[in-house]
């Protein structure tokens, strides 16, 4: 099987007398500094090697002669289908993108749910901080790990639910400070959306995915990423495709027309410590 294979930067752990427990790429900096004509004391950089087989995804058109005659004159059924079909793997990759998981279905490619495991953390350590400001604390934490080893968090995708929560609890500070600046209870233009968050670490952007949804017990996630740090080997986080999505025409089957929509690709996170995600919000505390 075709596989596609890269280095997975990792930051290390100093164990210099000063610089003990920070993070650097190889070399502590009590090593760095050198004699005149000498050579720094160096250590290599540390990297888990990865590998992951490319997947076929796709779709199949099926066409018969008679819709493609019958529709000759208007639309070409055919072409459209196509069109379509080419939107549903699309569809199809945004979802595997954040769920996909090969230890539920070996076909498929593991996503960011899947892939991310080093900056994680479960929703329910931020009960105790400020009643509107428990999901925001939470990004904050997550934010701060990841900045910590040298990323820069640039969005954050959760559920549509997640994500008007987040934005009431934006706007709410936006209305105060409002008010506050007024001296007194000041107008607010309507139609205000939050699609972009100042946070301490940064600004981020929130993204609201139709593809993370609660589950049986009412619990979701959210994915703090770093999507554009670009490192040796690419981004921190992107698609190789070994055949990008593409339409090949198969052999009739009885009196229709096949055509086969497909990619062969994977998804690949070159820095892992660079992202981060928040698992189990649960409905009743991520809304107070």
């Amino acid at each position: 099987m075709k596989a596609h294979a890269w280095y997975q930067l990792i930051p290390t752990v100093s164990g210099g007398a000063e610089s003990a427990g920070h993070l650097f790429l190889g070399t502590n900096p009590e090593s760095g500094f050198f004699d005149k004509g000498g050579l720094p004391t160096a250590t290599l950089p540390s990297y888990l090697y990865k590998s992951a087989p490319y997947v076929s995804l796709g779709d199949v058109v099926t066409v018969s002669f008679f819709e493609q005659m019958a529709g000759g004159t208007y639309t070409d059924i055919k072409k459209h289908q196509i069109k379509v079909k080419m939107l549903n793997v699309a569809l199809m990759e945004e979802w595997a993108i954040i769920n996909g998981n090969s230890s539920t279905n070996p076909l498929a490619f593991d996503g960011l749910n899947t892939q991310i495991v080093t900056n994680s953390d479960t929703f329910a350590n931020w009960y105790g901080a400020a009643s509107s400001n428990k999901l925001l604390s939470a990004i904050t934490a997550v934010e701060q790990k990841i900045v910590s080893v040298g990323g820069k968090p640039q969005c954050v995708v959760m559920s549509y639910r997640d994500l008007s929560a987040a934005s009431h609890t934006i706007l709410s500070s936006f209305y105060r400070l409002m008010q506050t600046g007024a001296g007194s209870l000041a107008d607010v233009p309507a139609g205000v959306s939050v699609s972009r968050w100042v946070s301490p670490f940064g600004t981020v952007d929130l993204i609201g995915s139709r593809y993370i949804v609660p589950d049986m017990s009412g619990n979701d996630f959210a994915l703090v990423l770093d999507d554009k740090t670009v490192l040796e080997d690419g981004n921190a986080i992107q698609m190789v495709d070994l055949m990008p999505l593409s339409a090949i025409d198969l052999a009739l089957i009885q009196s229709a027309y096949r055509t086969l929509v497909a990619e062969f690709t994977t998804l690949q996170i070159t820095c892992e410590s660079f992202q981060g995600k928040i698992t189990a919000i649960d409905a009743t505390n991520v809304q107070a």
